[in-house]
């Protein structure tokens, strides 16, 4: 990346190029069939529902005058009719100037005779018409996979030619969803722009430098075009929760910049060029948010075990973005850094926001190491307090919740059943036990019985059966005598008024409410229900009541549209607690792979969990239900929430290595850390605080709720993680691998060193084999001279060991006093005749006085051994490149400077680069 940075940000521009060519492809749907989970055995039944008795997708078209029965009034209802009526994908259009004219066929009656007609009929009261006649309904029954949005345009164009003294609307489920599509379609054109531009000044306001502000909006734009090109490119079409993923990818894809941006403005005070900075900030960096985005999509995968579709393409998309993110993030921000100049001083309004930060991480840290029991006090309460809440929360999903009061289409469906009937179709089908069961005038007498049943329960307010269209044909057959508004009571007047159904009515609405074969029968009820729990709860009070008051060989299903959807919003329960689950055990084991504790895998798992308690407590407490969008919160803030801890734990590491004190660690990890994790808390609460703005109350209420735990993952990072990390030893899986034995071996000065003793070892060995083998005679003292030589060396490869053996323990964790001009001279001892072999001498200033020091006097021996092993190859290096060959020197210095002793190791080398 700093070697080839124009051609890395030209490979990426090319890439997202191909990404963007797709990008006007990009469409939007009617989400709200996006809650359907087609494999449930409610889906299945009303699939076959719909195979016997047709679509039950109505729009009703409701018309408030004065007086419906005004002749202009119902000129103008009767036009509109007509015209409807005309409309492709609309099969039957039921209204009152429809059945005026199938009863009326000379058209000699005057409107007022027609009232007195139809006064008694109560299959039409606050069906077509409201008690006061000043409202009626034209209702629309649409053909199965008709183009509804077609359909509600041609209505839409017709209401607007009715006159103005009429109120003219339209509603049902294909509005509700139309409503969601292009609320969609315009939160998408508005919520993330200006998330965009508010991040942006985020940016600006806490670094001032233009490297920290565009780069990092760069890098989103282009993951965004990414995963945008995605979807078109997959044909996936942006629905109500696909539309999160832009907002998500700004705010947390911001965030994780912030991250970079704030090591790299560290590091640049330090470098003169921008390369150095650059590779010092991602030679840190790079790794924890490696881990901290894998960490995210662990949370964002566990949403795929959800049998909801737009829940599954929510997690597989954002996902995606999280991933072309960190490849842009570890290619083009790097490269892009090193074009761009360093950043310069902070003015003096940044010190002073600088001074602030610094004094608000300092109570921090005295709340921290100070007051830990009050700390953990209150924690524990407010944990208790929103545990307890987590049994109040109610699963819902409710798809007019999902409109602001203020929007046409709530207003809509809670205006129409003040004056006739809800806009939401229930169906209950009644099954006999054999063909021509309904020509039993009882049995048809059975399905009045349960009508009037259902008409007393809370959200039903009409039914609408077989039954009250044979009481209308049969009324319509007796000239319209009042008293023949019921039911046949002989089998022979049944299937007489069966006949003549057919003929005044049409095939069409017989076998809406009857199948062919008389045995299956289906009662309609207009509701103003729209939420999911009170879908179930009718269906039960239905069941139970068909099972006390029915025969047994009846079969019932309660379906519609609106139980599969209530059916599938049940399962978000089970779906949250597998996800949950999933990311709770992933996080673990990573957590326990890197840090080699289960004890750290407990505490970053809990201080995950935290925000996720906090979150679903206040909703229980508040009465926000589990909806399709709140159930999304856990598994991503889990995500987010780790990748804070991940960063707090790996400076923590480095900083608790660096003299074992934990207080000191903990403070200079808050100092360096709680920066970045208080300015991401924030960019991704003010991100997500935006879809407040949304046209849905269920995208504003999880905007609301992301900024709630996002706070309070902030506290959990600040505050309860590093009260509990004083109390668990941290050490990481690369820790452990630096304590392995190099692949190289043993370095050539200790095999040089060992090989001396054994060789003069071998040497004696073979003289005193070869004497034997001549059978010459071997004096005493040559004995004596060959067995002290062999004596000699091997003390000698002895001591080698025993200076070596300090070098290989695993170091531990208790400080001692360390006289550190001792490993100076034991690391000597080992390297010394190296050294002299390679023409480097050494020189040694080594301050006798010195008090000892608190340390791991074999770390302080790797640390020395390691630097003039260096020093060596430095020196090496330097002849190869000049061809000199003299002598060169190590000069070692020990010394005593203020409060502190220091060791110096200089070399007459070819020197370390600038970046190292």
């Amino acid at each position: 990346m700093l070697r080839r940075p124009v051609a890395v940000i030209l490979i990426v521009s090319a890439i997202t190029l191909c990404f963007a060519w797709h990008i006007p492809r990009l469409s939007f749907r009617t989400s709200f069939y996006d809650l359907l989970i087609e494999e449930l055995p409610e889906s299945a039944r009303y699939e076959t529902f719909k195979e016997i008795f047709g679509s039950d997708e109505m729009i009703r078209v409701v018309i408030k005058g004065t007086n419906i029965f005004d002749p202009v009034t119902f000129r103008e209802i009767e036009r509109l009719a007509t015209a409807v009526a005309k409309i492709n994908g609309i099969t039957r259009v039921i209204s009152l100037p429809g059945i005026k004219k199938d009863v009326d066929i000379a058209g000699k009656w005057s409107l007022e005779k027609f009232a007195a007609v139809v006064a008694p009929v109560e299959l039409f009261r606050r069906n077509l018409i409201s008690d006061d006649l000043k409202t009626t309904a034209v209702t629309l029954v649409l053909e199965s996979g008709a183009d509804k949005d077609r359909v509600i345009g041609r209505i839409r164009e017709l209401i607007l030619k009715m006159p103005g003294g009429l109120s003219v609307y339209q509603i049902g489920m294909p509005l509700v969803s139309q409503a969601i599509a292009r609320f969609t379609e315009k939160d998408f054109f508005r919520i993330p722009p200006i998330t965009f531009l508010l991040i942006g000044c985020m940016l600006f306001f806490l670094f001032r430098n233009l490297s920290c502000v565009i780069l990092p909006l760069v890098c989103v734009v282009l993951s965004l075009i990414w995963t945008l090109g995605l979807m078109a490119l997959t044909g996936i079409q942006l629905s109500i929760l696909t539309m999160i993923v832009p907002v998500f990818l700004i705010a947390v894809g911001t965030a994780y910049c912030l991250y970079i941006g704030s090591a790299y403005t560290a590091d640049a005070k330090h470098a003169d060029t921008p390369e150095p900075a650059v590779f010092a900030t991602f030679s840190n960096i790079a790794f924890p948010t490696v881990l901290a985005v894998f960490t995210t999509i662990v949370g964002l995968g566990s949403l795929l075990v959800n049998r909801i579709v737009a829940i599954r393409e929510f997690a597989i998309f954002a996902g995606f973005g999280m991933i072309s993110l960190l490849i842009i993030v570890l290619t083009f921000f790097p490269s892009a850094l090193v074009l761009m100049p360093l950043p310069g001083a902070k003015n003096s309004r940044n010190a002073e926001e600088h001074h602030l930060l610094t004094s608000l991480l300092d109570g921090v840290i005295r709340l921290v190491l100070h007051h830990q029991r009050m700390t953990f006090s209150v924690c524990g309460i407010l944990v208790i307090c929103c545990a307890a809440g987590l049994f109040r929360i109610k699963v819902e999903t409710n798809p007019l919740d999902y409109f602001k009061r203020d929007t046409a289409v709530y207003r809509n469906f809670h205006d129409i059943y003040r004056d006739l009937s809800g806009s939401f179709p229930i169906n209950v089908v009644m099954a006999g036990s054999e063909d021509d069961y309904f020509e039993d005038p009882g049995h048809i007498a059975d399905i009045a019985r349960l009508q009037a049943f259902v008409e007393t329960l809370p959200g039903v307010d009409k039914t609408v059966s077989f039954a009250d269209y044979l009481k209308l044909v049969n009324y319509a057959m007796n000239r319209f005598d009042p008293k023949y508004y019921v039911l046949p009571h002989e089998g022979w007047e049944l299937r007489m008024v069966m006949n003549n159904y057919k003929s005044m009515l049409g095939d069409d609405m017989f076998y809406r409410f009857m199948n062919p074969e008389l045995s299956t029968a289906n009662i309609l009820l207009l509701t103003h229900i729209s939420s999911s729990r009170d879908f179930l709860q009718i269906r039960e009070q239905i069941r139970t009541h068909v099972q006390q008051h029915f025969p047994e060989n009846l079969r019932w299903e309660v379906t519609g549209f609106g139980m599969v959807i209530s059916a599938s919003s049940h399962l978000l329960v089970s779906g949250q607690v597998k996800s949950l689950s999933i990311t709770v055990v992933l996080v673990f084991i990573i957590m326990l792979a890197l840090f080699l504790s289960g004890k750290v895998g407990l505490v970053a798992i809990f201080t995950s969990l935290f925000p996720i308690i906090i979150n679903f407590g206040i909703m229980g407490w508040l009465g926000i239900e589990l909806s399709m969008a709140t159930s999304l919160i856990a598994s991503i803030a889990i995500g987010l929430a780790v990748d804070d801890t991940i960063h707090y734990l790996v400076k923590y590491n480095r900083e608790f290595k660096k003299d074992l004190d934990k207080d000191r660690a903990l403070h200079d990890t808050i100092k360096r850390v709680g920066k970045p994790i208080i300015f991401t808390t924030l960019t991704i609460s003010l991100g997500f605080s935006i879809l407040i703005f949304s046209h849905f109350k269920l995208t504003a209420v999880f905007g609301l709720l992301m900024v709630i735990t996002m706070l309070s993952a902030l506290v959990g990072d600040l505050i309860l993680l590093p009260s509990l990390m004083l109390h668990i030893e941290l050490v990481t899986a690369w820790d452990m691998l630096r304590l392995m034995p190099a692949p190289g071996g043993m370095p050539a000065g200790i095999v040089h060193e060992l090989n001396q003793p054994l060789n003069a070892i071998k040497m004696g060995g073979e003289f005193l084999k070869m004497m034997i083998q001549r059978g010459d005679t071997l004096q005493p003292e040559q004995l004596m001279q060959v067995v002290s030589e062999i004596n000699d060396q091997v003390d000698r490869a002895s001591e080698i060991i025993n200076r070596l053996q300090p070098f290989g323990r695993k170091p531990g964790f208790e400080k001692e006093a360390v006289d550190i001009n001792q490993p100076i001279r034991d690391t000597l001892a080992i390297v010394g005749h190296q050294l002299h072999l390679e023409n480097i001498s050494v020189n040694l200033e080594l301050d006798e006085t010195l008090p000892s020091v608190l340390a791991h006097g074999n770390r302080l021996g790797q640390v020395i051994y390691n630097l003039v092993d260096n020093a060596c190859d430095a020196i090496i290096e330097k002849r190869k490149k000049t061809g000199q060959t003299g002598e060169a020197v190590i000069t070692i210095r020990t010394f005593r400077e203020n409060d502190r002793v220091g060791i110096s190791i200089a070399d007459s080398g070819i020197g370390i680069p600038a970046h190292m």
